[in-house]
């Protein structure tokens, strides 16, 4: 009985292959035929990298959102800091009481 070897292919060669099955250019029954791949080596290749994706874009997300936040609690702090002035102002002329 013959043992096969394995083989190893670079990042850049599993991150084309996926990015096929991602563009809908090719199935991965094609890909496997033409590229001499098991085809449950490259739904594997695609589920790591599906998953990577997903922790980047939710990195992403709570990056934007945090920027969203910190720019809104500024313009509130803004708004307040106003406020506590023309109550201030507005106190010392007697306005208020």
């Amino acid at each position: 009985m013959e043992l096969k070897s394995r083989r190893k292919f670079s990042k850049e060669f599993r991150l084309d292959v996926v990015n096929m099955l991602k563009t809908g250019n090719k199935k991965v029954i094609e890909l496997s035929k033409e590229l001499g791949i098991a085809e449950s080596v490259i739904y594997r290749w695609y589920k790591k990298n599906h998953a990577n994706t997903t922790e980047e874009e939710k990195s992403s997300v709570q990056e934007k959102e945090l920027r969203e936040l910190r720019a809104r609690l500024a313009d509130v702090t803004e708004e307040r800091d106003i406020l506590k002035k023309a109550v201030s102002i507005f106190s010392k002329q007697g306005i208020l009481k």
